[in-house]
């Protein structure tokens, strides 16, 4: 009885040690991939790639059910699952330790209802988690945001399983206070067993004895984690094979007289007890070739003596065709004679060893693997085995590996993106020669147009081939980068002197500007760049060299555009201009009394009638300047606000226009400007037509005005918002007629209702005949298509007799009157009578 209780303690010890090896394991694979993911976290950029990157680690982790990301606000951040529950914190009850404790490196939380943190349908499924929180730290130490892994407990009970059953064990894993994590069942860790475990990482006891549920209770204390696993093997098992050997031996006592049986009975206990101890040998034989890492084992001189079927698995090697060889098979050559040295040295004292490996496949793949090398002691303490335990890493170090490139590269082009952009040129500016360092600062035009216009998937297939063909012209001698969106950066280093960086400005814009293909379309798209270079011990940082580049591209793009310009201390200021009118239009918009409206009369050139206004936008900030929209309209359209800028005007004008109609005042047809951005980005026409029918507006009273660069937008968004403005009764003009690059196709599929001659070409009237020839080219075309004609900017008599003749319509300029408050726009509705006999009175004189 005595020696089948002691075979039961031997036994359990080993098992409890490889099963102890196992989730030690586990539990360093979860932390080291949360410790790496936490150190990319500032590489990443924004949340697409962090989901990205917990989806690829949590297929890499069989024991992990979901991996979350959590600011301490609670909000989720990123969620490998894809689900996004409403609060980020629901059963996570490890976040409090890490705020108390700076030095707490990770925390066990309690096992919580669910498969993961806010499961909708936790209650229903009867299964838990255990959350494994790892903390996000700042550079100064404080939590920002949480890591947590929701372990499956069910992944280890399936580990254990064939344990459990060929032994009828209960196998627990208990925190250091005594908590069950996971196990058989949700017994709580004892108290004598919590103390034994102060006394003594390790060992065994019985429980109840003398009692039919007499049992075996072995335990290990984890000594990197604070863990304690316990396996209870029950007594009356163990002594099933005691008690046949009590019958046996009772028959012979009964049968000593025939001494012939009893001899046999001798030998049937022997046979018996040599098969138990088979049986017990190929339990653990069992046991530890299920296991899901690779083991073998070898003896002193490193020759391997037995793998289980997943190492087998792992290398792509049968065990015949490795037997009583040494490991130098799997040797990738990566590892240097010095690093096998401290090997052998360690496991050759009888310590273990543990580290990572690169090695080789069957088939020549290479493999990253976590190894624990043990060494078997015999009873004088001399080594007699080794045994290796390997944990295939391969996966989770491709995923490490990829978010370090994504947290540097553009995932569209595959350049470098802005950060690695910025630490090239760091470690270019730590440099000791004083050489010249030169940046190329690259945006393109017209870019936001074709995004907009002609959908995503037109502008990335540009800055794709952009991309190319920048690459072909630049090779190795410069490094190129994506900044973001259309922007592109070249540094140049070292820099010989302007002309190169001239010459190089030039090759880059003649690149660019090479016809692109897309559909059955073809563009010429032109870019804008600015350059900016200084010594690298100047005292100038790389950020401030960048932004100077940025500065000299917005100059460029500002004075015509495919071109290159330098930067200059006078650029400085109007970047800070631009952004300061950027800030202040935010500011306005939200204000009450900066943006107003003013009201410029139209006439009918041949009766003189006043039919209405274009409706003008005004800005006068707080300090009293007042800002004109030639140069805020333009900031507006490329940072975006010319939709909040576009919504308060239309509010703010079918104001206006309702109260005339409550007051019955006449205003005839009021023009509104309408941008392409936002006919492009905004469901314009819908918010247009429902605050129209809010105000009770008349579509005949409404004139919407858009630039000939507009008709360009092949965007179904943008033929949509003009269909509807159409089909609703709404008039629409074509402004700035002759400024921009329209076709007659575009006319016509339009519809418009009105052209109107630009300003520039009305002040060349009795001075520059190409501008007449213009007008009346305008004027002739007009009339063939039937549309009306107004000439905008008529400040002259002699304007006005020269476009009367050539019979344009309508007339709108500051020889009748300048852009009027509502005010005075009603005053001078009522002065119309007048007007209009001054001017019967022109037109008499012109006949």
């Amino acid at each position: 009885m005595a020696r089948s209780l002691q075979n039961q303690e031997t036994s359990d010890a080993v098992l409890l040690h490889a099963l102890e090896d196992t989730v030690v394991r586990s539990f360093q694979a979860i932390n080291a991939s949360l410790a790496t993911i936490s150190e990319s976290l500032p590489l990443l950029g924004d949340e697409q790639n962090i989901t990205r990157i917990l989806s690829d680690q949590l297929r890499t982790a069989p024991q992990l059910r979901a991996v979350d990301l959590i600011r301490l606000d609670q909000t989720v951040i990123a969620s490998a699952t894809g689900y996004q529950y409403e609060d980020g914190s629901k059963g996570i009850l490890c976040v409090q330790p890490l705020l108390e404790n700076n030095l707490i490196e990770f925390v066990i939380g309690d096992p919580q209802e669910g498969r993961y943190p806010g499961d909708l349908f936790g209650a229903r499924t009867g299964l838990h988690y255990v959350p494994f929180c790892f903390p996000v730290r700042s550079e100064s130490g404080e939590l920002v945001s949480v890591l947590v892994a929701s372990i499956n407990p069910q992944y280890f009970t399936n580990l254990f399983q064939s344990v459990i059953d060929a032994n009828q064990s209960k196998i627990r894993l208990h925190r250091y206070d005594g908590l069950t994590l996971m196990g058989s069942d949700a017994v709580a860790a004892s108290e004598t067993l919590l103390a034994r475990v102060k006394q003594r990482s390790w060992g065994a006891y019985r429980v109840a004895e003398g009692s039919d549920d007499a049992a075996l209770l072995s335990y290990r204390s984890t000594s990197l984690l604070p863990l304690i696993i316990s396996m209870e093997s029950s007594e009356a098992f163990s002594l099933d094979a005691w008690r046949k050997d009590e019958r046996m031996l009772s028959m012979v006592m009964m049968v000593l007289i025939a001494l012939v049986t009893a001899i046999a009975l001798v030998f049937v206990i022997l046979f018996e007890k040599r098969d138990l101890a088979q049986g017990d040998i190929h339990l653990l034989s069992t046991a530890i070739r299920s296991a899901a890492n690779a083991i073998f084992i070898t003896n002193k001189a490193g020759k391997i003596h037995w793998v289980n079927d997943a190492f087998c698995r792992l290398t792509g090697y049968e065990f015949s065709e490795i037997k009583d060889k040494t490991p130098k098979f799997l040797n990738s050559g990566q590892h240097s004679p010095q690093f096998f040295k401290e090997l052998w040295q360690t496991i050759l004292n009888g310590e273990s060893w543990r580290g990572e490996l690169h090695n080789r496949h069957k088939s020549g793949e290479r493999l990253t693997v976590e190894q624990t090398i043990t060494p078997i002691l015999n009873i004088k303490g001399d080594v007699e085995h080794f045994v290796a335990v390997h944990e295939d890493v391969t996966a989770r170090k491709h995923a490490e590996e990829k978010a370090l490139y994504l947290a540097g590269h553009d995932p569209l082009t595959g350049l470098p993106n802005r950060r690695h952009f910025e630490q090239r040129i760091h470690h270019v500016f730590e440099a000791p020669a004083p050489e010249v360092a030169g940046i190329l600062f690259i945006d393109l035009d017209r870019f936001k147009e074709i995004n907009d216009t002609m959908g995503h998937e037109a502008g990335d297939s540009l800055l794709s081939r952009t991309t190319e063909r920048l690459v072909q012209l630049l090779g190795d001698q410069y490094l190129l980068a994506r900044l973001g969106g259309d922007e592109f950066a070249i540094l140049a280093y070292p820099v010989l002197n302007d002309i190169e960086l001239s010459n190089l400005a030039s090759q880059v814009i003649e690149t660019v500007a090479t016809p692109f293909e897309y559909g059955e379309a073809v563009f010429t798209v032109t870019c804008s760049v600015g350059i900016a270079q200084s010594f690298v011990n100047s005292g100038c940082d790389a950020s401030s060299l960048l932004r100077q580049a940025d500065m000299a591209m917005y100059r460029a793009k500002h004075e015509g555009k495919n071109t290159y310009r330098f930067f200059d201390e006078a650029m400085d200021a109007l970047m800070k201009r631009r952004v300061y009118l950027q800030q202040q239009l935010d500011i306005a918009v939200k204000s009450d009394h900066e943006l107003s409206l003013r009201f410029q009369p139209q006439v009918d050139s041949f009766t003189g009638q006043v039919c209405g206004a274009e409706s003008l936008l005004r800005w006068e900030t707080e300090e009293g300047e007042w800002i004109s929209p030639a140069e805020f309209i333009g900031i507006a359209e490329e940072t975006g606000q010319i939709l909040e800028v576009g919504n308060w005007l239309m509010e703010s004008l079918f104001r206006q226009m309702a109260d005339w109609n409550a007051r019955h005042v006449p205003f005839g047809k009021i023009a509104m400007n309408v941008s392409a951005v936002q006919l492009a980005r905004d469901t314009l026409a819908d918010r247009l037509l429902s605050l129209m029918r809010a105000f009770e507006i008349p579509p005949e009273q409404l004139s919407i005005e858009i630039t000939e660069t507009t008709l360009m937008a092949t965007s179904d968004l943008v033929e949509l918002n003009l269909k509807q403005l159409k089909q609703a009764g709404v008039t629409l003009a074509i402004d700035d007629f002759g400024t921009g690059y329209s076709s007659l196709s575009y006319l016509k599929s339009l519809n418009a209702d009105y052209l109107k001659i630009d300003r520039s070409f009305v002040i060349g009237i009795g001075k520059n005949r190409s501008d007449e020839s213009i007008i009346e080219a305008t004027i002739a075309l007009a009339k063939s298509l039937e549309l009306a004609t107004v000439a905008e900017g008529v400040d002259s008599e002699e304007q006005l007799v020269f476009l009367q003749q050539r019979h344009c319509n309508f007339i709108q300029g500051y020889l009748f009157a300048k852009p009027l408050l509502a005010e005075e726009f009603e005053v001078f509705m009522s002065s119309g009578a007048s007007l209009r006999t001054g001017l019967d009175t022109t037109m008499e004189t012109t006949k």
